[in-house]
């Protein structure tokens, strides 16, 4: 059991590049669009901060997530993945199961967030296109973490984002400094 324990988690390590283009194709082929850290990550490059998950605004959260569980699950060759309802109504998580393989434990990890409408903003959100995959604005970016530090809502996550804040400025002012497109 513990050597089979062992052996799944070194596959999951091993198809890491794997997963990430099995999420980026689906929000590729579904027209979704990817924000947060992942779309901070795709503009502003070695400015962003490391992440794990991605947070996904799509027309159809809960079957999305649960194409997205399939693929990687048949991408593993076993029922590692699986979905739940986020905290937030109209959000669907894609979580792996951890080291201990059993669902719904702290060692669980977050892969993606399918969300069907962000708070306070319209559907018609702005994108910039990379590689076929759309991702929301850098400019909305720093805008909504401002937003997220004035909510108290979001006071279990403000650190996250002030770093995200600073790290976006940052690429603007070197962007800025060199002559280069600012979006």
């Amino acid at each position: 059991m513990v050597r089979n324990r062992i052996l799944g988690r070194a596959n999951l390590i091993d198809k890491k590049a794997l997963i990430d283009k099995i999420i980026l194709q689906v929000a590729r082929q579904k027209k979704q669009i990817i924000y947060g850290a992942r779309s901070i990550e795709a503009q502003a490059g070695l400015f962003a901060r490391d992440t794990s998950d991605y947070d996904i605004l799509t027309k159809h959260p809960q079957a999305d997530a649960k194409l997205t569980k399939k693929l990687l699950n048949k991408l593993m060759q076993m029922e590692y993945y699986y979905t739940k309802p986020a905290k937030h109504k109209g959000t669907f998580k894609v979580k792996g199961r951890g080291m201990d393989m059993r669902k719904g434990t702290e060692d669980d990890e977050s892969i993606a967030d399918y969300t069907g409408q962000l708070t306070g903003m319209s559907n018609n959100v702005p994108t910039v296109t990379k590689n076929g995959v759309r991702y929301r604005l850098l400019k909305l970016e720093l805008e909504r973490k401002k937003a997220i530090l004035k909510d108290p809502e979001y006071a279990f996550r403000q650190a996250k984002d002030r770093d995200d804040i600073n790290r976006i400025k940052g690429y603007l002012k070197v962007k800025q400094l060199i002559g280069g497109e600012v979006g």
